[in-house]
């Protein structure tokens, strides 16, 4: 590895190339591997860079020390970082603005006994840095934000706290083309220029000063560089992206079984049933000694079986199966993971702790095939004085337990099923998107739940939903546009055909739409895994508009679909023209509109000019079979492209880099628009050779003629969209 070293005081700063773009700078007397590295959640470092005077350089980013400031710098800026004085001003400082890195006590649900936590001073070698800035805005630190995406002007507590911040990821970034992840799992203070409005402060109570530095042309490319380190967006399976239905806390499995009929019978899409805790022979169980609550879920020992696979036919969980259904079930948890992981860091020490997910194993041989992780006594108020199996304590470990319980969960599944695992969590931390998928906690599925989501995005956490409201028209509009969507039943009756006739028939509209936007909300969830972009995009890391620098009301769908959401306003962005899902109505960008949502709609939608968007006809749940007629969707603007992505939707091909690629085209000039299919590129067991394509065009008029590969076919025009089929055809051409 490139790197310099150099003497500070009685440590030794160390300035190292880890991958391009990627500088580490590290302060330590002995250097020893972090959490991060004994657990193996980074990435290891490339060996990469070049040494120049006083530093290195990789990419277009160079660092150097020289007259006890460090320097960082790319053609887009040029930065300092500085090593804090005064130790006790900033202490002091932290402390009132932060309570003392110590929130209030919250008791939280399902939690019956009020426990008494004691404290420590875990202050014990604070030190702090400062990261000069130009006056630009910053973004980033998680669900540190619930009505605002820009950071500046406030101060935050990187500790994760239910409710109120359950994702904290201690990463800023910034469109002047440089970002910073503070590589410290203890509790922290961040201070983005609010006691100087040029200047960031890294308050570290603990540990060692240990950061990345990033370069990147934009915001998204600091994403790419971010999560190459900390690990890509999860990869969900395929019908993950379906529908989530939650049943009921006290629903027996005749009582699931009705419910998994009703929604067949209605034809409204699902793919997953999920059990609360009434599944569990004890209430919350916390253990790893739970059981099935027999006199509600028949599944005895006698009938139990040890393949992944092949659960008894008998059991409800087989029944599901039958019908299309994934079970999902209700977990809770206070587990030591760091005996598992000192286990497979090399310490062989048996800490008489079994690993997490080896009681899960059972019920996954019963068929269960996905867990919802409650947070829990994870990631409430923390007792300071625990320590853990590998000797660290709650100051240090209380952050980071939330992606070693997921690393866990999705290791344990992987290897034991052999496929893509699916849970998900409220809780997380630096690299958590990597191994789960989230929702944004026990906040209900309005505004604060968008806000945190968009603040998730600017962080690379992808893979987030909320407890959609059936009974709020907006709310079942935003939850249905997520990366992944469920209806949370836990507290009543929230069935859709109990939700009255006009919400009934609302909710059934969004359920179809989604399923018909299927291949598209697929591909975008390859791209992200790919990238690091993630599903659900907050305005500024697709527009430089300084009208989309800061709202928290809509976000991008993907490349295409500009959502709104909790507003009867929505700003649409300069470069292209904008058209009204819902009506058809054509918008010039640069503009804020006010919004005419029709009645049986829940809040805006627009397809950005250009789109090519792939649909299908909807499906009853997602069986992964590759899809047999695509249906374009095409908003021409311009010449326009869109690379579609697609693989087998449930095994681990990926990971190897089995999947197709398809690029579509638009052409749109005077009289005429043209629609190229590219090749279908790349391959994945199950892709089929009988693959064939329909269009639906947007058009203001009728048009004279339509050809495919130069032979004139048969179209349609309901006065919006040119509507043909063009079976194997690679060329369709629209004359006006």
């Amino acid at each position: 590895m490139t790197e310099k070293t150099f003497v500070l005081g009685d440590k030794t700063l160390k300035i190292s190339a880890y991958a391009e773009n990627i500088v580490r700078v590290w302060v330590s007397r002995d250097f020893a591997p972090t959490l991060f590295e004994r657990y193996n959640i980074y990435r290891k470092p490339d060996e990469t860079g070049d040494e120049i005077e006083n530093g290195v350089k990789t990419g277009e980013l160079s660092v150097t020390f020289s007259d006890g400031k460090l320097s960082f710098s790319s053609g887009k800026f040029a930065r300092t970082m500085q090593f804090g004085e005064h130790v006790d001003e900033m202490k002091k400082y932290m402390d009132e603005k932060l309570c003392g890195l110590r929130p209030e006590y919250r008791q939280i649900i399902g939690d019956e006994a009020k426990r008494n936590y004691g404290t420590v001073d875990f202050e014990t070698d604070p030190k702090y840095v400062t990261f000069s800035t130009e006056g630009e805005k910053f973004y980033g630190l998680g669900e540190s934000n619930d009505d605002r995406l820009i950071l500046n002007g406030k101060t935050y507590l990187e500790r994760v706290i239910y409710q109120r911040c359950e994702i904290p990821i201690p990463f800023v970034m910034t469109k002047a083309g440089y970002g910073i992840l503070c590589n410290s799992t203890f509790w922290h203070g961040v201070d983005v220029c609010a006691r100087n409005e040029n200047e960031i402060v890294w308050y570290l109570p603990q540990g060692d000063i240990d950061f990345m530095i990033f370069a990147g042309e934009d915001l998204r490319a600091l994403l790419e560089r971010f999560t190459y380190v900390t690990g890509r967006p999860i990869l969900l399976p395929k019908w993950a992206h379906g529908l989530t239905f939650i049943e009921q806390y006290y629903a027996d499995q005749f009582e699931v079984m009705h419910t998994a009929e009703k929604f067949r019978e209605k034809k409204y899409p699902v793919d997953t049933i999920s059990l609360e805790p009434g599944w569990m022979a004890k209430r919350y169980d916390f253990s790893v000694d739970k059981k099935w609550n027999t006199e509600r879920f028949f599944i005895n020992d006698w009938a139990r079986k040890d393949n992944p696979h092949e659960a008894h036919r008998g059991f409800f969980s087989s029944a599901l199966h039958r019908y299309g259904y994934k079970l999902q079930l209700w977990l809770c948890c206070q587990h030591d993971f760091t005996a598992h992981e000192e286990n497979l860091a090399g310490n062989t020490t048996d800490f008489g702790v079994p690993a997490w997910f080896d009681h899960l194993r059972g019920f996954m041989n019963d068929g269960a095939n996905a867990f919802k992780v409650d947070p829990c006594h994870v990631c409430d108020s923390a007792d300071e004085g625990r320590v853990y199996l590998n000797g660290k304590a709650e100051p240090e470990m209380h952050n980071l337990m939330q992606t070693l319980c997921v690393k866990e969960m999705y290791q344990g599944a992987k290897a034991h099923v052999g496929i893509r695992p699916m849970h998900h969590f409220c809780g997380g931390y630096t690299s958590t998107g990597a191994y789960t998928a989230a929702t944004t906690g026990d906040n209900g599925g309005r505004q604060k739940s968008l806000a945190w989501m968009l603040n998730l995005s600017l962080s690379a956490f992808s893979s987030v939903s909320c407890d959609m409201n059936i009974h709020d028209k907006s709310a079942i509009h935003y939850g249905f546009f997520l990366a992944w969507c469920q209806l949370n039943s836990w507290s009543g009756f929230e069935h859709p055909w109990w939700a009255g006739d006009e919400m009934e028939q609302f909710f059934a509209f969004y359920d179809n739409l989604r399923y018909t936007l299927m291949p598209y909300i697929y591909s975008t969830a390859i791209n992200t895994n790919l990238t690091g972009t993630s599903f659900c995009r907050a305005m500024p890391l697709m527009f430089d508009d300084e009208e989309c620098s800061n709202t928290v009301t809509q976000y991008m769908f993907g490349e295409n679909l500009l959502v709104g959401a909790f507003s009867d306003t929505i700003y649409l962005p300069r470069g292209s023209k904008w058209i009204d899902y819902w009506t058809g109505k054509i918008y010039e960008g640069g503009q804020t509109i006010k919004l005419e949502i029709p009645a049986n709609r829940g809040g805006a939608l627009f397809a950005r000019g250009g789109a090519i968007i792939p649909t299908e006809k909807p499906r009853q749940f997602i069986d992964s079979t590759d899809t047999a007629n695509v249906i374009l969707e095409i908003y021409p603007e311009g010449t326009s492209s869109y690379d579609f992505y697609e693989d087998d939707g449930i095994t681990l091909g990926y990971e190897n880099g089995e999947r197709t690629h398809t690029r579509f085209t638009c052409a749109e000039e005077k009289g005429k628009v043209t629609v190229c299919i590219g090749e279908r590129e790349g391959h994945f067991d199950g892709e089929s050779d009988e693959r064939t394509h329909s269009v639906k065009v947007f058009s203001i008029s009728r048009p004279k003629s339509v050809t495919v590969d130069g032979d004139e076919t048969f179209f349609t025009y309901d006065g919006t969209f040119v509507g043909a089929d063009m079976g194997k055809g690679k060329v369709l051409v629209i004359n006006y």
